[in-house]
């Protein structure tokens, strides 16, 4: 794939999966906006990007999710250094602590739902904005979910929540824009080792589940490929997937 001249901004990209998303589109001939709340790993990843691709390819910018003003800043950022935006990948996201929701604090829940849910909404509103006025129009979000996105007792309930409402806000944006040039599409990455506890599997057929939980151990996905489908996903190849849910979670789903 070839992403030569194109723009992408990629949150929390300093490090994980949002590092490898970022560094796929490098390796394609993108330019790449990094952003992530970790100063030191900012620091670390622009240090990396510099010398492997030089300093005109990349921007790296220290960025809080949940704060409207530093969301504006690297997006300002972004457009003033490369002019333009492509892509837009929705990465930055937070775990919570397996609590149903008789047990969850609300400061948690509240934490949960701003980096994976508000965040994505405070960045996609301006793409669509900019990708409306810019010439030629036109862009594309990809948000990444979670197999926690249709399943609901593989996390706590602020997670699923969250990870459920992004599937809404991708596929309302995919719907809402899909005249004007502009797609959106999520990607469940799965394979996360669970913390499933034995109050979880009571009443199942112990065989069954150990079974289950061994492969689903084994069967964790591997973060380059998850870059390699959100790649494709905003590419030409892919222009027919507007609101596309795709599982890219080597089979975790299945059990």
């Amino acid at each position: 794939m070839d992403f030569s001249g194109k723009i992408v901004l990629v949150t929390g990209s300093a490090g994980g999966l949002g590092k490898a998303i970022a560094e796929a589109y490098l390796k394609a001939g993108a330019n790449v906006s990094v952003c992530d709340i970790n100063q030191d790993r900012v620091k670390q990843t622009a240090d990396e990007f510099s010398k492997a691709y030089g300093e005109d390819k990349y921007l790296a910018t220290v960025t809080d999710v949940t704060n409207d003003a530093s969301v504006s800043d690297v997006f300002s950022k972004t457009l003033e250094k490369f002019g333009r935006l492509d892509v837009l990948v929705n990465n930055a996201g937070i775990a919570d602590k397996f609590d149903p929701v008789g047990d969850i604090e609300r400061s948690l829940w509240d934490r949960v739902m701003a980096i994976n849910l508000t965040a994505p909404f405070l960045f996609s509103k301006l793409a669509v904005n900019h990708f409306l006025k810019q010439d030629p129009t036109g862009g594309i979000i990809v948000n990444i979910a979670s197999a926690a996105s249709v399943k609901t007792c593989i996390a706590g309930a602020a997670y699923t929540a969250s990870k459920h409402g992004l599937l809404g806000l991708t596929k309302n944006t995919a719907a809402m824009y899909n005249a004007k040039n502009i797609r959106a599409v999520a990607v469940l990455p799965g394979g996360m080792q669970t913390n499933i506890t034995d109050a979880m599997a009571q009443g199942m057929n112990m065989d069954g589940y150990g079974v289950a939980k061994q492969q689903m151990i084994a069967s964790l996905s591997d973060v380059a490929d998850v870059a390699q489908t959100v790649l494709f996903y905003s590419s030409p190849g892919a222009k027919s997937s507007n609101g596309a849910v795709v599982t890219v979670d080597a089979g975790w789903l299945a059990f």
